[in-house]
């Protein structure tokens, strides 16, 4: 009688290996989703929280912050006015050591800041205060805006980095592909916000993520905060 062959012929254990694989890609797929997800929370929340800080520091001061454009931390200012300002607005990172705030995104990058220097003056605004304000749009080139009266607006550049400041280092990461992205690094007063994109999309590559401060929200705080009138 032939002796009966023990273990896995190689066929088999090639059918073993495609099964596991497919088992495992369907269990790190969906985590990996759920990490990404988790950063993009974490990371709003932390955006979340700045804006608050841009408010009351608003309200205890009588104006907004302007922006860090040396990487320090600190608002950078000359004189009365913001240092740096590009047609009337301040732009660099969001000036953390100034509000008290340790601010980096889930991915370790800094919050890109930019404000309208009629907010952020050394002078009081006041109610009648109504220039030419930051907008966010829902693609480059502004066709159609979400807001254009924004007076700052908080920008974290994402997984991809892209354009953003290391928190660790201080490098700057390449700068955008899409036009999108370009569009929040470009130093204008436009802003794009839009769903999250993958590499090779039709509109191109995204994954910003974006939240302003409306002109009327800081007028309301102000005046609750005796600020204004």
């Amino acid at each position: 009688m032939p002796r009966r062959q023990l273990g896995f012929s190689f066929l088999e254990l090639a059918v073993a290996m495609f099964i596991l694989t497919l088992l495992l890609g369907s269990i790190l797929v969906p985590l990996a989703t759920q990490v990404e997800q988790r950063q993009i929370s974490e990371s709003l929340r932390t955006m979340e929280q700045a804006r608050d800080a841009l408010l009351g520091h608003a309200m205890a001061f009588g104006y907004l912050p302007c922006a860090d454009t040396d990487n320090d931390g600190a608002e950078n200012v000359t004189g009365t006015a913001c240092t740096g300002t590009a047609a009337g607005i301040a732009h660099g990172n969001l000036p953390w050591r100034t509000l008290g705030l340790a601010a980096s995104d889930a991915w370790g990058n800094r919050i890109r800041y930019a404000v309208h220097e009629d907010y952020a003056r050394r002078t009081f605004f006041t109610l009648g205060t109504n220039t030419s304000n930051l907008r966010v749009c829902e693609a480059a080139g502004c066709a159609t805006d979400l807001t254009s009266s924004a007076v700052a607006v908080l920008i974290s550049h994402g997984k991809n980095g892209y354009g953003a400041t290391n928190s660790a280092g201080g490098s700057v990461y390449a700068a955008p592909t899409s036009a999108d992205e370009l569009e929040n690094t470009d130093a204008d007063r436009d802003f794009v916000s839009r769903v999250a994109t993958a590499t090779g999309a039709a509109a191109g590559e995204f994954d910003d993520i974006l939240i302003w401060l409306p002109r009327y929200i800081l007028f309301n705080r102000m005046v609750t905060a005796g600020r204004l009138p």
